[in-house]
């Protein structure tokens, strides 16, 4: 046995013996579920046991935290997706553009664009694909 199945083995001994000690402490504990409004009032269970009380409202739970957050995971996962889409594009423009690239076309733009900085360095004004990623 490795490490993380001994670990693994000791933190469900951990949760499910209480679990386990409240259960047969308060099994013989019987109580009336009891709906009340103003002026009205359902008898929902009759002599229910306790623990089975508390199991259903923790399953409950459970089952609507993972329907609210479930969603909101799904709606993420779409939304990095399309995300995932869009990068991919633009990846194959980026080598597209890479690729239609000849040097009499660099030589031409270059010619045509060229400016002096204030030091009296010349710049080419055209913007490396690189740098916009």
């Amino acid at each position: 046995m490795n490490v993380s199945r001994i670990v693994k083995l000791i933190a469900a001994f951990l949760v499910l013996a209480p679990l386990g000690l409240f259960y047969v402490q308060n099994a013989g504990t019987r109580v009336d579920l009891v709906f009340r409004l103003p002026g009205m009032s359902w008898y929902l269970a009759r002599s229910a046991p306790v623990p089975l009380l508390l199991a259903i409202f923790l399953a409950a739970g459970a089952l609507a935290a993972a329907l609210w957050f479930g969603s909101k995971a799904v709606a993420r996962g779409r939304a990095v997706r399309a995300l995932n889409r869009q990068v991919s594009a633009l990846e194959d423009d980026l080598a597209i553009a890479r690729l239609d690239r000849s040097p009499k076309a660099e030589v031409e733009s270059a010619d045509s664009e060229l400016t002096e900085t204030p030091d009296g360095a010349v710049e080419d004004g055209m913007t490396d694909f690189d740098e916009l990623i």
